[in-house]
């Protein structure tokens, strides 16, 4: 199968308490903690991919330090590579 540029690929990352859960239409997982919209981007074969991760929900009156040692848990559903730039960004 051959792929076809320009690559581009949307959805939703969610943290629940058994780890991060790809899910892109509603509903979302009950149990979630917080969910991040992803987009993926790649212009062409040779060229890095880029993911873009924004927090988009954070479920009410978790506390900072709560969601911190679910991040350190589990980290972030995608981590940087040789092939791979990720931006973190934050509506909430």
């Amino acid at each position: 199968m051959t792929t076809r540029y320009p690559k581009i690929e949307r959805g939703f990352y969610h943290l629940t308490a058994h780890g991060w859960q790809r899910q892109d239409m509603q509903p979302f997982p009950d149990d979630r903690l917080e969910t991040w919209a992803y987009e993926l981007a790649c212009p062409a074969d040779d060229a890095k991919e880029r993911v873009c991760l924004t927090r988009t929900w954070i479920r009410p009156g978790m506390s900072e330090d709560g969601m911190q040692a679910f991040h350190t848990l589990f980290g972030q559903p995608f981590l940087p590579s040789v092939e791979r730039n990720i931006t973190l960004e934050c509506q909430v």
